[in-house]
């Protein structure tokens, strides 16, 4: 009998084993369920992409401004009595007043927050817009169009880093192209503007005045905007960080994670937080650093030296001059700025789903190839073949500019900047595309007498066929990766981005010619731990902490 019902060792064992796989089951399903499932949602809210609108509606701002003073300037100069010289400050102006309200951004961000920064942009933006509608001479003009401008160096500070910080790494090329789609969609509103008042008795101080609306729309709505919980857990309240991540994503297993992992990065990156001098020598001595710094500056000069600011302030000029009318020049606009602001819907799911990098350097040949056309045409001894192969060029030009650099440099001045030095990188960033287009169309009247129109698109051509090289040698791709791991890329600096790239375009030149079926897994960018630096960074830090 006990005999009979006894069990082996062996067999006890295998009906635990059994039993356990049993038990377990369920769970394991589960977990692939939820997986499964993780894949398809990203935890986002219902709400987030409001909130990421009305954060971005800034940039409309800057749209509205850039549209609406070439209309204006027809207008404007006679009545005022103000001279092409004293018009190119005019238009100019607010460009530099930017680089300022930059300076100013990086303080404010670090103690007031990114959404109250938003919120004084607006009223800075309020202010100016009012003043320039109400001028009565040049002085208060230009005074008006300065305070515009230092809301508009704040805007261009905070919006594309609340973005940045706000949206999950899926989806984060396409949200940051909402600065530069709402930008170009108030220009198309600033043409109908235009259009609408042009044969009204004062009609540009309507034009002018129409920058009230966008600020006083977003003067409102972006108080119920949550603020960034990345700067929350920076300022040590990781209680209301959590109350903000819960507006802006969805209370499920993965999205829990994420925010533990976020709190744990940010905190390991404020333990590496210095001061000012500190910071300021990281960036200049720690490879690591110093490469995001350079590539910021490298997108930002090829988003504005191929012309695009000073072709907007001064395109009914440009039209009007191929002898086309002054009030059909001013309605040319308008389906312009349509197709302009068409031509950024692409990049909504371009970026995200095939990188940054190749749709960056496939688009920049399309643009040279627009300007060099549209700067062609003007040579044309009629109106009909001056004007139609312009507009062939230039239609070229906004689909290489919209769909890459225009909206990258937003992008990718949003996203590559660590935690300790975000705020230094998009001023820095946002300075070098402010300044950048200042430059450009400050300098634009003074360029067509010295090289012609034809020479000058040539010269913008020519720029950005020198941008589209070195990008093909240094542009970095962000895409899927989180803010915090993107910091890996730059790991061994410009020589190691270059040296990856190189590798890669080979691979890709051999798998078209036949000779490499596939890119090795392995030649991709490693995962390394988040505190792990380069040896030439560790390097560096000691460097910098020995002097101190």
């Amino acid at each position: 009998m006990d005999s009979k019902s006894s069990s082996s060792p062996m067999e006890i064992e295998s009906l635990e084993t059994n039993l356990e796989r049993e038990t377990n089951a369920p769970e394991v399903w589960e977990e692939e369920e939820e997986d499964e499932a993780s894949k398809k949602d990203d935890g986002s809210t219902k709400f987030l992409k409001v909130f990421a609108v009305i954060a971005g509606w800034g940039s409309t701002f800057f749209g509205v401004d850039t549209s609406v003073i070439g209309g204006a300037a027809l207008y404007v100069q006679p009545d005022l009595s103000i001279s092409p010289l004293q018009w190119s400050w005019i238009t100019s102006v607010p460009l530099l007043a930017a680089c300022f309200g930059l300076g100013t951004s990086i303080p404010l961000c670090y103690f007031i927050g990114r959404k109250y920064v938003v919120l004084l942009a607006a009223i800075l933006y309020l202010a100016g817009a009012t003043m320039s509608a109400a001028a009565d001479s040049m002085v208060v003009l230009l005074v008006g169009r300065i305070i515009l401008g230092l809301g508009m160096g704040l805007e261009a500070m905070v919006i594309p880093i609340y973005l940045a910080e706000l949206v999950p790494k899926q989806h984060r090329g396409g949200h940051l192209n909402i600065f530069n789609s709402l930008q170009t969609f108030g220009g198309f509103i600033a043409a109908i503007i235009d259009g609408i008042f042009q044969n009204v008795s004062g009609g540009w101080r309507y034009m002018l005045g129409s920058g009230v609306i966008g600020p006083a729309l977003q003067l409102v709505f972006a108080l119920f905007i949550p603020e960034s919980p990345r700067w929350y857990i920076q300022k040590g309240r990781v209680a209301d960080a959590e109350r903000s991540w819960k507006r802006i994503r969805k209370d499920m297993p993965k999205t829990r994670k994420e925010f533990l992992e976020l709190k744990e990065n940010v905190e390991n990156e404020m333990k590496e937080a210095k001061g000012s001098i500190q910071v300021i020598r990281e960036i200049l001595t720690v490879p690591r650093i110093r490469a995001t710094f350079v590539i910021g500056a490298l997108i930002s000069l090829a988003q504005q030296w191929n012309g695009a600011t000073a072709i907007a302030y001064y395109l009914p000029t440009l039209i009007s001059q191929m002898g086309v009318s002054v009030k059909n020049s001013v309605y040319a606009d308008i389906p312009i700025y349509f197709y302009n602001s068409c031509c950024t819907l692409p990049s909504f799911f371009l970026f995200d789903r095939f990188g940054r990098r190749p749709v960056l350097l496939l688009t920049m040949p399309i643009l040279i190839i627009g300007l060099i056309i549209s700067g062609c045409s003007l040579q044309a001894s009629t109106v009909a073949s001056r004007s139609g192969g312009f507009f062939v060029g230039l239609a070229l030009y906004y689909i290489g500019y919209q769909v890459g650099v225009s909206p990258l440099a937003w992008a990718i001045n949003g996203e590559i900047y660590e935690l300790h030095v975000r705020n230094w990188g998009m001023s820095w960033g946002a300075a070098i595309l402010l300044g950048s287009a200042f430059s450009v169309s400050y300098t634009f009247t003074r360029q067509v007498r010295a090289f012609t129109k034809t020479g000058v698109f040539g010269l913008y051509a020519g720029f950005t066929l020198i941008f589209w090289f070195i990008l093909i040698i240094l542009m970095p791709e962000t895409n899927g990766r989180t803010l915090e791991d993107i910091r890996n890329i730059f790991d061994e600096g410009l020589v190691g981005l270059a040296k990856y790239n190189w590798r890669q375009t080979k691979l890709w030149i051999r798998k078209k010619l036949g000779k490499q079926t596939a890119v090795k897994e392995s030649d991709e960018f490693a995962p390394v731990e988040q505190e792990k630096t380069s040896a030439k960074d560790e390097s560096a830090l000691t460097t910098i902490q020995q002097s101190t």
